[in-house]
């Protein structure tokens, strides 16, 4: 993953001549195989989120008639 990124505004982009990336993109790389890439990354990103924060229901429950005095000790 590029961890480099730069902001450059439009004004600078056309003052200096330099290529973007949209132009370093090879030519076999289609738009819609970019896309489908772009939404593999995504949808592992988030399937990795819901596996990191599954909370238990059945405690989550249990925690609610739990008198505030008492420590749950596990």
């Amino acid at each position: 993953m590029n961890t480099n990124i730069r902001i450059i505004k439009r004004s600078e982009r056309h003052a200096t001549g330099k290529k973007t990336a949209e132009s370093r993109v090879p030519e076999t790389n289609s738009a819609r195989q970019a896309t489908r890439d772009i939404a593999g990354h995504v949808t592992t990103w988030i399937k990795e989120l819901q596996q990191r924060h599954t909370p238990d229901p059945r405690r989550a429950f249990a925690n609610l008639f739990v008198d505030p005095a008492t420590s749950t000790a596990e």
